[in-house]
């Protein structure tokens, strides 16, 4: 163990934690913040959001029919108001608008002058949020009404096994959940971007592991003992510590800010698959699950990118070749298989077993490349 300790030091120097944390701030304050500071972004999504935590707070994570009749009463509660607004308005008294139906019905795309500034009165006064949240409301309350017929919509009829899953979840009543989209499409946001700076984070610390023997000229004395030669497996040991050790920093961090979310902690337990979220996946788990899952598969994914990267400096003779095979690695795994690997974790529309698959054989592929370079490192046979 003092072996990987000290192997684990050499690759945390002072420089290269000083390199890691600059970058990773600059990530992100260039990509992640804005979720953070945007959350949720725009405008009904924002009011929508709103309008489901009060949900949550009065009638819980599942809405039954008559919960959702009493919530569409409140809605024309609120519509009432709107009109009510509009009747003491002048604004809306010189357009001659002084009903909600008539205010939607208006073409703000026409030449219609009185329309136009009206539009821009009624959605953009900061004192007036209403008409944002109606609209929020109507979406709502559309999303539920349509809960049990959209989720077919996107399936074919030759996908028996999507289909067979999706009568389960309508005849087991979790479409009657109130999980809401904006918080799925915020965490799917903000963990693609901290799966993309933990393997670039993961591969600055790590590639040198191998590389930097070479260089300073130790492996031929590496090689002349039976401990110099076992410390292929010690340095890996110390890879695959190491990416633990930077995933956990990184999303200690990440988790910190994201409790602080508004409204969060509210749908920890609510099922993913539900009413107000989209896609809909494979498996009944909660959002606290998700995460986890979601942590574990980029548990995964950054002792994957460590072995890589201990490969890659095993089989490199200087940096411009190890900058060399990362690249197309970072291209890969962030580009083309960002979808398979992270992004559409479990989702329905994607065949069953393609990410578990597609997990072993990427598995498969690396520990192979490595076995067989320590069973080249344990005859000895320097070829680099």
């Amino acid at each position: 163990m003092g072996i990987v300790l000290h192997e684990m030091k050499k690759l945390f120097s002072l420089k290269m934690i000083v390199l890691v944390a600059v970058l990773n701030v600059l990530f992100y304050l260039m990509f992640i913040q804005f979720y953070f500071e945007y959350f949720p972004n725009g405008r009904p999504d924002k009011d929508a959001y709103k309008v489901v935590i009060e949900m949550q707070q009065q009638y819980g994570l599942e809405l039954d029919e008559a919960e959702f009749e009493q919530f569409k009463l409140s809605y024309h509660e609120r519509v009432q108001e709107a009109e009510q607004l509009m009747h003491d308005d002048p604004q809306f008294k010189k357009a001659g608008i002084s009903t909600y139906e008539a205010f939607r019905a208006m073409d703000v795309f026409s030449d219609n002058k009185e329309w136009n500034e009206l539009d821009r009165y009624a959605m953009f006064n900061p004192g007036i949020d209403l008409f944002w949240e109606l609209q929020g409301r109507e979406y709502l309350i559309e999303q539920y009404e349509r809960r049990l017929e959209r989720p077919y919509a996107n399936l074919s009829n030759e996908d028996a096994a999507a289909l067979q899953r999706m009568d389960e979840m309508v005849a087991s009543g979790t479409l009657n959940t109130i999980f809401p989209s904006m918080i799925y499409d915020n965490f799917k946001n903000v963990m693609f971007y901290v799966y993309a700076i933990s393997i670039i984070s993961i591969l600055l610390i790590v590639s040198p592991i191998f590389l930097r023997d070479r260089r300073s000229r130790v492996v031929h004395l590496q090689h002349a003992s039976r401990i110099g030669r076992s410390l292929f497996r010690s340095k890996l040991i110390a890879a695959l510590l190491s990416a633990v050790l930077i995933i956990s920093i990184q999303l200690g961090c990440i988790f910190l800010l994201y409790s602080q979310q508004p409204g969060i902690e509210l749908f920890y337990e609510a099922p993913i698959n539900s009413a107000f979220n989209f896609p809909y996946f494979w498996y009944d788990l909660t959002f606290a699950q998700f995460i986890m899952l979601t942590v574990a598969v980029l548990y995964v994914l950054g002792l994957i990118t460590a072995l890589a990267a201990a490969f890659f400096s095993s089989i490199s003779a200087n940096y411009m070749a190890l900058v060399a095979l990362q690249i197309p690695y970072i291209y890969l795994i962030t580009q083309p298989l960002s979808r398979v690997l992270i992004e559409e974790l479990i989702m329905l529309y994607k065949p069953k077993y393609a990410q578990p698959l597609a997990y072993g054989l990427f598995i498969a592929i690396v520990a192979s490349l490595l076995a067989y370079r320590w069973h080249r490192e344990r005859k000895g046979d320097l070829l680099l």
